[in-house]
């Protein structure tokens, strides 16, 4: 499964991620600084599932109609990050290859997981 995070998503997450044997691209280590929609080009072209913690994401796929990628939004307060973290591992663990699914934004929250089609 290929992975990357956006620049401010947690670098606990992604170590997290990392131990537990996923392969995680890291703008931060990346390329620090590029805009969102580069962000989403590289996400596309490498056929990576997204992982970001900034709504405006939200806005690209469903203001601007950005189409082609799964994006996974990780919602939380900091005393939450333990369940966020197992959520997060349990929706990777649970995505199909990309050949085989349907693109989905899914948003991870202290008290659901919602998946919507795009």
């Amino acid at each position: 499964m290929n992975v990357l995070a956006d620049e401010g998503f947690n670098g606990n997450l992604v170590r997290g991620l990392r131990n537990k044997g996923f392969v995680v691209e890291w703008i931060l280590e990346l390329n620090p600084g590029i805009t969102d929609l580069k962000v989403i080009e590289y996400a596309k072209v490498n056929k990576q599932i997204l992982l970001t913690e900034d709504k405006d994401f939200g806005e690209w796929i469903f203001a601007h109609q950005i189409k082609g990628l799964t994006i996974i939004f990780v919602r939380y307060k900091a005393d939450e990050i333990l369940f966020i973290a197992q959520n997060l591992n349990q929706i990777l663990y649970e995505l199909k290859p990309m050949a085989e699914r349907e693109h989905e934004f899914i948003t991870i929250t202290s008290n659901k997981i919602r998946r919507r089609k795009i």
